[in-house]
C-alpha cells in the first residue's frame, strides 16, 4: 500500500489552471482555457503542488486580494502569469485590507517559497484617493518564524498606482517583511533567500518602488550574532541573501524608488531611476544595514527636492552598512546632489564602514555633488568623473555632522573635475584624516581649493564630454544609459591621463 501511495504522488501530473475575468466560470474545474474559472476567490481555494502555473488571461481585471495558496520545490517552482492576446491582466486590491491583514495588498505570499510571478500589472489605488492613506503594497512577500524561505523571482511586471502611506518607507510597489512571534520563545531566525527582479516597471508607487525589511536586523559593527553590543543590546542580525533587482525602472515613485535592507551582498545593476521623491524626502535608491552591497550600471535622475526635504540625491550609502561598493554608475539632475554617504550618530552603534565610489560619472547635480554625514568611517571616492554646470550652486564636496559626529578617513584620489560653474570644491567643517590628492580639474577655478594636478584637456576630451552631456538631456528615458556614459567617461580619463 505504501509503494502504491509514493507512486501516486510521484505520477501526479503538473497543473495548469486558466482564469478568465469575463468568460471563466467558479464551477470549473480551470485546467482548460475553455473551462477556466473566474475569481480570486476560487483560485485562493486551490491546492497548488510544485511545478503549478496560474494564468490569467489578458484584458481582465480583478479586485481584492490574490492568496494563492502552496509552496513550489528545487526546480519546480509555482508561477503566476498570463494567456491570451492583448494587454496584461491587472490586479487591484484597491486599498482591501482585512483585519487580520499585515497591510493592504494585491498579492501576498505569507511562508511560501518557490514562486515566480511575471507579465501582470498590479495596482493597489484606494478609492478617493485619501489624503491619509494606510498602508499598501502592490505584492507582499510575508515570512515568519520560518527559517530560510528561497527562491522568488519576478520578471516583466508593471507595479503602478499604490497610493499607500508616506509616513513609512515599509510599503509600496513589491515588499518583502520578515516579522516574529511575540513571544520571544517562539521566535525562529528568518529570512529569504533568493531574490530575482528583472524587467519590471515601477510607476506612481507610494512610498517606495522595492523595498524589505525584517525584524533580525539589529547589529553594530563588530558584534556578530548573539553578541551584546551597546547598551545590553543583543546581535541578532540574519541577513537575506542574493537579492538581485536588475533592468527595472522606477519613475514618478513618493518616496525612494528602491531600498535593500538587512542583507549580505544584494545587488543592484542597470536600472533606471527618474523623478523619485515626488511627495516626500528621499534618495532614489541605497541600500540600509546591508555587507558588501553592489550598485553598479543604474542611472538615476531628476530626483525631487521638496521644500525642507533633507535628502534627494541620486545614490546614498545609508548607515549600518559595510564596503558599500558603487561602480559605474550615472547620476545627473538631481535636485539634492548625486550621492549621499551617511550614518546617524545618535543611533547607538550606528557605522557606515568601507563605501567606495569608483569610476562612476555625476553630471549636472544641483546645489552638491557628494554629501558626507555623520559617523562614516573609511570611504574612498577614486576615478569617478564630475561634471558641473552654475547648477550646482553651492559646493562640490559637501562634509557635515550627523547626530554629534563628523566623518573620518575620506579619500579622495584620481577623480576629475570638470567645473563649469562657480561654486566652492569643499566644505570640510571638522571632518578628520582626510587624503585629497591627485585629482584633476578642467575647467573654472575653484576659490577655496587648487590642489590639482594640471593638464591641458584636448579635444577628444572636450568631445566626450558633450556626448555625455547629451544623453543626460535626452528625452527618452526608458532604460539606464549608464554603460555608454561609462565608456565615454573612461575614454575621457585616458585622453587626460595619457599626458602625465
Amino acid at each position: 500500500i505504501a509503494a502504491s501511495l509514493v507512486f501516486a504522488v510521484c505520477a501526479r501530473a503538473q497543473s495548469t489552471y486558466f482564469v478568465d475575468a469575463v468568460a471563466g466560470n467558479d464551477s470549473n474545474e480551470g485546467t482548460t482555457e475553455q473551462s477556466a474559472i473566474q475569481s480570486f476567490q476560487k483560485v485562493n481555494q486551490l491546492a497548488l503542488e510544485p511545478g503549478d502555473a496560474l494564468l490569467f488571461k489578458r484584458g481582465g481585471k480583478w479586485t481584492g486580494t490574490l492568496r494563492p495558496r502552496g509552496s513550489g520545490s528545487e526546480g519546480k517552482r509555482i508561477s503566476i502569469g498570463a494567456y491570451g492576446q492583448g494587454d496584461a491582466p491587472i490586479f487591484d486590491a484597491e486599498g482591501e485590507k482585512k483585519e487580520s491583514d499585515f497591510m493592504s495588498a494585491s498579492i501576498v505570499l505569507y511562508n511560501q517559497q518557490h514562486w515566480e510571478i511575471r507579465d501582470l500589472e498590479v495596482r493597489n489605488f484606494e478609492r478617493g484617493n485619501p489624503e491619509e492613506p494606510g498602508r499598501k503594497a502592490g505584492i507582499l512577500i510575508l515570512a515568519k518564524d520560518i527559517g530560510t524561505l528561497h527562491d522568488f523571482t519576478f520578471e516583466d511586471l508593471k507595479i503602478s498606482d499604490v497610493n499607500g502611506s508616506l509616513k513609512t518607507r515599509e510599503n509600496g510597489g513589491i515588499f518583502f517583511r520578515v516579522i516574529a512571534d511575540e513571544v520571544p520563545e517562539k521566535r525562529v531566525p528568518s529570512n529569504f533567500d533568493g531574490v530575482h527582479i528583472n524587467r519590471c516597471y515601477f510607476m506612481n508607487v507610494d512610498r517606495v518602488g522595492f523595498s524589505n525589511q525584517s525584524f533580525w536586523r539589529r547589529r553594530d559593527q563588530h558584534s556578530t550574532f548573539g553578541q551584546t553590543y551597546s547598551e545590553g543590546r543583543v546581535n541578532n542580525w540574519y541577513p537575506n541573501h542574493r537579492i538581485v533587482v536588475e533592468n527595472c525602472k522606477f519613475e514618478n515613485v513618493g518616496g525612494n524608488g528602491l531600498v535593500v535592507r538587512v542583507a549580505e551582498s544584494p545587488v543592484v545593476q542597470s536600472n533606471l531611476f527618474v523623478r523619485c521623491s515626488l511627495k516626500t524626502t528621499g534618495n532614489a535608491s541605497y541600500p540600509y544595514n546591508c555587507n558588501n552591497a553592489i550598485w553598479q550600471f543604474n542611472e538615476a535622475c531628476y530626483t525631487v527636492y521638496n521644500q525642507g526635504d533633507i535628502d534627494a540625491s541620486g545614490f546614498d550609502s545609508d548607515y549600518l552598512c559595510k564596503n558599500t561598493l558603487f561602480q559605474y554608475n550615472y547620476s545627473h539632475h538631481n535636485d539634492w546632489g548625486g550621492l549621499l554617504v551617511c550614518s546617524w550618530g545618535q543611533v547607538k552603534g550606528s557605522f557606515n564602514h568601507g563605501t567606495r565610489v569608483r569610476e562612476n560619472v555625476f553630471q549636472d547635480e544641483r546645489h552638491h555633488m557628494i554629501r558626507f554625514s555623520g559617523n562614516i568611517t573609511a570611504t574612498e571616492i577614486t576615478r569617478n568623473l564630475f561634471i558641473a554646470d552654475e547648477q550646482i550652486g553651492d559646493v562640490m564636496l559637501w562634509y557635515k555632522e550627523w547626530g554629534g559626529t563628523w566623518p573620518d578617513k575620506t579619500i579622495l584620489k584620481h577623480n576629475i573635475f570638470v567645473n563649469r560653474g562657480s561654486m566652492s570644491f569643499l566644505r570640510l567643517g571638522e571632518t578628520t584624516h582626510n587624503a585629497i590628492s591627485e585629482n584633476i580639474l578642467v575647467g573654472n577655478s575653484f576659490p577655496d581649493f587648487n590642489e590639482f594636478k594640471a593638464v591641458q584637456p584636448m579635444e577628444e576630451f572636450e568631445s566626450l564630454i558633450e556626448k555625455i552631456g547629451r544623453i543626460g538631456t535626452r528625452e527618452d528615458l526608458s532604460v539606464s544609459r549608464a554603460r555608454e556614459v561609462i565608456g565615454l567617461m573612461r575614454a575621457a580619463a585616458n585622453s587626460v591621463w595619457s599626458q602625465e
